[in-house]
């Protein structure tokens, strides 16, 4: 139970306020799919939470874990990683901004002001992220997650070509750019040492060996790349 939300299979939120407050979403699926819900929810393994104002999380938020849908009707803070799903697919809506250590979303993530994380990763293609205002990341790599952004992103690094709705375009570094090893340790890649026809030593990288085990590593707060521990 996340302290201070209300919970409508207790009874402390009704349908009204659910209907009023899921109004507020941008994507029109995320209001169809959680009103059919409404009468199938006492099934769900999970709860509908309500918070009526700022929500601030000391840890982390494994939103798949606690809630079926989250509404946030304020600013939400997560000290730790925020992580959603698509199976068992989840719903985030947030009214304010949103920050949080780390950001590894593969269900619908909505927030209407701005984001700022400091690795946001997508996961998987079968829904989406609607961020309103601008998003702030030291590192984003969207995966084949849809990402729709009202504002500016802002990013040390955009990794891949996301599918990315935006009024202007990032610049990339695409997966088989040598580029990734100065965000990226030699093991979280596809490596190749090679010579050239003159024999010289040359290499190659062909994106992630393991994207598990990137998330991994943004579960347990590592770096994507040990120089990182240094260089901050």
């Amino acid at each position: 139970m996340i302290t201070n939300a209300r919970s409508y299979k207790e009874n402390q939120v009704s349908r009204a306020e659910v209907l009023t407050a899921i109004s507020r979403f941008h994507d029109k699926y995320s209001i169809e799919r959680v009103t059919a819900a409404l009468d199938e929810i006492e099934d769900y393994a999970n709860d509908i939470w309500l918070v009526d104002h700022d929500l601030h999380i000391p840890g982390d938020l494994e939103l798949a874990q606690s809630a079926y849908l989250l509404v946030v009707l304020g600013d939400l803070i997560v000290d730790g990683v925020y992580d959603d799903s698509h199976y068992p697919e989840s719903f985030l809506l947030v009214t304010g901004n949103m920050r949080a250590r780390d950001v590894v979303t593969g269900g619908w993530l909505e927030v209407h002001g701005d984001l700022n994380t400091d690795r946001l990763i997508g996961d998987y293609n079968d829904c989406g992220a609607y961020i309103g205002g601008d998003v702030h990341a030291r590192l984003f790599y969207g995966e084949e997650h849809h990402f729709t952004i009202g504002g500016a992103l802002s990013a040390n690094a955009v990794i891949g070509q996301p599918r990315l709705e935006i009024a202007t375009p990032p610049a990339v570094i695409d997966l088989d750019d040598l580029r990734m090893l100065e965000h990226f340790d030699r093991d979280l890649l596809r490596v190749f040492d090679d010579h050239d026809n003159n024999d010289n030593p040359i290499t190659y990288v062909d994106g992630f060996r393991d994207f598990r085990e990137l998330k991994r590593r943004v579960y347990a707060d590592l770096p994507f790349r040990a120089a990182e521990a240094r260089d901050n």
